[in-house]
């Protein structure tokens, strides 16, 4: 198994917590990992420690997706070596994993919110999810759905003659 750059793991940690808070903070609120972010570089343990506790505040407005996205930060820190799990500064690259991971993140939705979206019952949704009618990756029972395709409803290829 190749070890993962420590920096990077963090980096992702932190994107992966912003959008959680920004999903069950109030509008206008600063967000969990915003507030936490310029703290990250200096001292990584620490920050992550109080960015955890302060989403766990949080965990009982976390829905399918908040649940989802859970998972990902657990999978994230399982590759963490105990003797990562250090306040050492980290590398630059840690910013450079932030934005990429929040901007994947930022494009993804569940079967509920696809549903809506697209106005099709989640019965639906998961049936093309299934098919590969859209794009989406399964973890556990849940549905990860790109938000940036086109509603499947409106995108039905012409018939082959």
């Amino acid at each position: 198994m190749i070890k993962k750059d420590r920096s990077e793991v963090f980096g992702r940690l932190i994107a992966i917590a912003n959008v959680l808070g920004d999903r069950v903070n109030d509008k206008g609120e600063v967000g969990i990992a915003a507030s936490h972010l310029s703290q990250l570089g200096v001292k990584p343990a620490q920050t992550l420690e109080r960015l955890h506790r302060d989403l766990m505040e949080h965990a009982h407005q976390f829905g399918e997706a908040e649940l989802v996205l859970l998972d990902m930060f657990g999978e994230l820190m399982a590759e963490l070596d105990v003797e990562d799990f250090t306040n050492e500064p980290l590398k630059d690259s840690y910013v450079h994993a932030y934005h990429t991971q929040q901007h994947a993140l930022n494009n993804v939705m569940g079967v509920e919110e696809a549903a809506k979206l697209w106005d099709l019952a989640p019965g639906t949704i998961k049936n093309y999810c299934l098919g590969g009618k859209v794009v989406a990756r399964k973890i556990g029972k849940t549905w990860v759905i790109d938000r940036n395709q086109p509603n499947p409803k409106q995108s039905n290829p012409p018939p082959m003659e």
